[in-house]
């Protein structure tokens, strides 16, 4: 089976090379549709990328093989970088506001490190919205997921 290479040129994700040398990070796997590079610098030891090796832009278009394996590939190079790091968890961030490539930032946590986390992601000055904008997400996800089964 032969991964699917549809990229775009001015998609640093897209060239490994240079995304690699940009970020200082070492690729250490990959499969026919995923790879991981784990960061070389840095305050937290084995702060990782795991990406789709063609271009999808973000989690909200992941599809194909990708979307069929993400979870079992997830679950193992989390677990990989875990025990490399003799970390107590792996956080998994997505973002997607500086490189339009789906990515998952992987960051091995252990007491004391300096990982945040949890709460720690949300600006403290923040407001909390009404139960009423909640309750409309739920609703709306309910139905769309319960629609689509």
């Amino acid at each position: 089976m032969s991964v699917r290479t549809t990229c775009v040129s001015d998609c640093l994700l897209c060239n490994p090379a240079a995304a690699d040398d940009y970020f200082q990070r070492t690729l250490v796997w990959q499969d026919t549709w995923w790879r991981l590079s784990c960061v070389t610098q840095g305050p937290i030891p084995g702060f990782a990328h795991l990406e789709p090796r063609r271009h999808i832009p973000f989690i909200t278009e992941l599809d194909g093989p990708e979307a069929a394996t993400l979870g079992t590939v997830l679950a193992r190079v989390t677990r990989a970088l875990r025990e490399a790091a003799d970390a107590e968890k792996v956080y998994v961030y997505v973002f997607g506001d500086h490189v339009p490539h789906l990515h998952f930032n992987l960051a091995p946590h252990r007491a004391g490190d300096g990982l945040r986390g949890g709460p720690g992601l949300l600006d403290p000055l923040s407001p909390d919205v009404d139960l009423a904008a909640h309750q409309a997400v739920t609703t709306a996800v309910r139905g769309t997921l319960n629609a689509s089964s």
